[in-house]
């Protein structure tokens, strides 16, 4: 009894106490941070090589292979295998000093002739002639660890660098071989993120990347009050197509979004451009020390800081780091010719390809270069994209005037989706295909189609179909894999194959290597478009060069825009480029499929079915060789024509029913101390918590095993994602106030299931 009354005397003090209902979170005291972190030291230990040679062309050259690591092909050098890392900087801290130590002597291979890197080739609808340059062999004498760049994600700080186990002496033919290596990288002073969120789910995708995890206790809890008002997923398009009177327009999307239990909003264009916040000396303004994005001031060229496209990203910092938004869909097409269809601006990012074998003017040029129109400027937010502030943008270290700089921001706050629209008819296909795909269990979602065509290059890499082979192992066995390739038919098949094949055997995905144009892919024109008549719509990821140009730079639409928005057939996404797709001559490592391999990577072995964070996947999961021929270039050219949050199925005949329930804490007025219950309060209907608690939830699913993952959020916030049962979180961070407590059950074909409920939590 007197434990009893104890309780009930501790509860009536509680209640008094009460004077707010604050969220903030309790900052860590960044004065005691560990000196330990100053510096890094980390081991590698890698397997013997496996050396292969083949005498094609009468002369004995060496593949060299290491177990699964890839390897570095730049042109005209040797082919070897490299350990891609990332290190996780300490908070307030950058790069010093790195040096390495051999742990093990190494082991010398003699007359040892490795394979070359290959000239890149385009894959446009018109072949062109070979580029006959003479590849030189060259003697590599870079360092055994080679710095790449050091990126943002989401405030943290991630060092890239490339470890070379083995090196390679062209004039001895020697091949030397490390087999441990102890790494050490030293850190010192630098500047501390301002960006950072008080989302765990941030924390635990940046610990779930980086080769030292528990640096992350460096970096802060941001006393950052939670957004209860917040929207994850929103809608930037014009006051036009925001308010049509069609059935199936934005606010029906948004509102499928709210159903599925994300909280979710549109916004216009006309307010974002008229706002000041979002201008160049704006709160979220490029030139704005305090704008915590910034990284450099604005001194010249003020106009194109302060364009549209600038604006909008402007509001996108504001959304990310305010709202807690996670999807972005640019709602307007990128017409630069027609100024009442350029909604939503393309930003052009600089890239160059070296010996990319072209002909212009019955001349050969030594390189290609142009300013790729890519939603990458509006998904990553660090910097203005362009700090020597010249009319290029996101340009590499070695082409711009700041020293060792990369203008380029290549780690996504924001996942981007854009829906070339600029007709309310056109908001209504891409609404109600996107919509009876999200809610399809049709059976033609266990198909997907492979298609390659004749290409034209020389050697292994004269058919699409060889590249499309290195994508198979990808793909489950679940799936129904069907393959249309030139190589393997007595004829070359057609346009007419492709329609009858859409339109009376649709494949959930199709994934395409072929010659393409602004419009022209899958042997299909623009006008071909038209004879689709599908109801079950797909999904198409497509290597073709120019096909995904949506700024229209020969005068009409592209066919991504075609496919996606301009029919109520075709597909309800695509991912393609908006300039030229990049193979290889003789050799299947190729910028393109590069891209190609990490997204279905992303999908089937990562389990990130969100088309949106997919895309982003496939071009960070390349970081490590962006200083590569032809890297840089796909991964800003890769843009995805759809709903970034959309996810891609698996093939199940019946849907999946989850059911949830969160059994701790009860929904019933029950008082917890220090994680037990004590007893119930009949006259409240939400739990109160005293002290460190670990919330459960019971999730089955029928058929069983079919729960992927169950997602914990505070006020709409991600905080924990778990994938076992026990299904649980333990909250032990310092809170006070109501909060609403969310459980998201997700299944594995696309299913989720939510329950809510009013706590409150008084944690110390």
């Amino acid at each position: 009894m007197k434990n009893y009354k104890l309780y009930i005397i501790m509860f009536i003090v509680y209640l008094l106490v009460i004077s707010s209902f604050a969220n903030g979170l309790i900052t860590t005291d960044l004065n005691n941070m560990d000196e330990s972190f100053n510096q890094i030291d980390l081991e590698f230990s890698f397997n013997l090589p496996t050396i292969k040679t083949s005498d094609e062309t009468g002369n004995a050259i060496q593949s060299i292979t290491i177990q699964d690591l890839p390897k570095i092909h730049n042109t005209g050098e040797p082919i070897l295998p490299v350990k891609p890392i990332k290190i996780l900087l300490p908070y307030g801290r950058t790069l010093g000093d790195i040096s390495i130590e051999i742990m093990k002597d190494p082991i010398i291979y003699e007359e040892i002739n490795p394979e070359l890197g290959t000239c890149l080739v385009p894959i446009s609808q018109t072949l062109n002639e070979k580029n006959m340059m003479e590849i030189q062999k060259t003697n590599d004498e870079e360092d055994i660890v080679r710095f790449v760049t050091i990126q943002k994600s989401k405030g943290f700080s991630i060092l890239f660098l490339n470890i070379h186990p083995i090196k390679y002496d062209e004039q001895l033919k020697q091949l030397t071989y490390y087999p441990q290596i102890k790494v050490n990288i030293g850190t010192i002073n630098g500047e501390y993120s301002k960006v950072i969120r008080s989302n765990p789910s941030d924390v635990d995708s940046i610990v779930s990347m980086v080769e030292n995890p528990s640096c992350i206790d460096t970096y802060p809890i941001v006393n950052t009050e939670l957004v209860s008002a917040g929207f994850s997923y929103i809608i930037i398009t014009n006051e036009e197509l925001a308010n049509s009177g069609l059935e199936d327009n934005f606010q029906t999307l948004i509102n499928s979004k709210i159903d599925k239990g994300y909280t979710a909003s549109i916004f216009t264009v006309e307010d974002i451009i008229s706002n000041p916040a979002y201008s160049i000396n704006g709160t979220w303004g490029d030139n704005n020390p305090s704008n915590p994005f910034f990284q450099n001031s604005i001194t010249k060229n003020y106009f194109i800081f302060d364009d549209s496209a600038a604006r909008i990203r402007n509001f996108i910092r504001f959304a990310y780091t305010e709202l807690g938004t996670e999807y972005v869909l640019l709602g307007g097409d990128g017409d630069v010719g027609v100024e009442s269809q350029n909604i939503i601006p393309a930003r052009g990012l600089f890239a160059n390809e070296s010996g990319l074998p072209l002909i212009y003017q019955e001349k050969m040029p030594e390189e290609e270069e142009d300013d790729l129109p890519s939603d990458v400027y509006y998904a990553c937010l660090d910097g203005s994209f362009n700090a020597d502030m010249d009319i290029h943008f996101g340009e590499s270290p070695d082409r711009n005037d700041v020293e060792e700089q990369d203008e380029a921001d290549l780690m996504a706050e924001v996942y981007v989706g854009r829906a070339c629209v600029d007709s309310i008819e056109e908001v209504a296909n891409f609404v109600s295909k996107t919509l009876y795909y999200e809610n399809s269990h049709h059976p033609y979602i266990s198909k997907i189609l492979f298609v390659g065509e004749y290409l034209g290059f020389p050697g292994i890499s004269a058919y699409g179909g060889n590249y499309k082979d290195v994508i198979k192992p990808l793909i489950p066995e679940m799936y129904n894999l069907v393959c249309l390739y030139d190589r393997d038919l007595p004829y070359e098949w057609n346009k007419y194959d492709m329609i009858e094949l859409i339109n009376n055997a649709t494949p959930h995905i199709i994934n395409h290597d072929g010659h393409s144009y602004y419009g022209y892919n899958l042997k299909m024109h623009n006008s071909d478009v038209d004879y689709l008549t599908n109801t079950n719509p797909f999904f198409l990821y497509s290597h073709g060069c120019m096909a995904g140009g949506f700024d229209n730079p020969s005068g009409y639409d592209c066919i991504a825009e075609r496919l996606t928005v301009e029919t109520p057939f075709g597909a309800f996404a695509a991912i393609m480029n908006s300039r030229y797709g990049l193979g290889s001559e003789n050799n299947l490592d190729s910028p393109s499929l590069d891209l190609d391999e990490s997204f279905f990577k992303a999908l089937y072995q990562e389990n990130i079915r969100e088309i949106g964070r997919a895309n982003h996947y496939s071009k960070e999961d390349n970081i490590w060789q962006i200083n590569e021929n032809g890297i840089r270039w796909v991964f800003y050219e890769t843009n995805l024509f759809g709903d970034p949050e959309i996810s891609i199925k698996s093939p199940n005949q019946e849907p999946v029913e989850l059911s949830l329930t969160i059994t701790k804490p009860a929904d019933n007025g029950a008082v917890y101390f220090r994680g037990s219950s004590l007893f119930s309060l009949p006259f409240i209907n939400y739990p109160i918590v005293l002290g460190k608690i670990t919330v459960e939830a019971s999730v089955e699913s029928d058929p069983i095993g079919n729960v992927y993952s169950v997602e914990f959020l505070i006020n709409n916030q991600s905080q924990h994602v778990d994938t076992k049962k026990p299904f649980s979180w333990n909250i032990d961070t310092p809170v006070k106030g109501f909060y609403t407590l969310s459980v998201i059950a997700n299944g594995y074909y696309g299913e989720s299931v939510r329950e809510d409920m009013t706590v409150y939590l008084w944690i110390r």
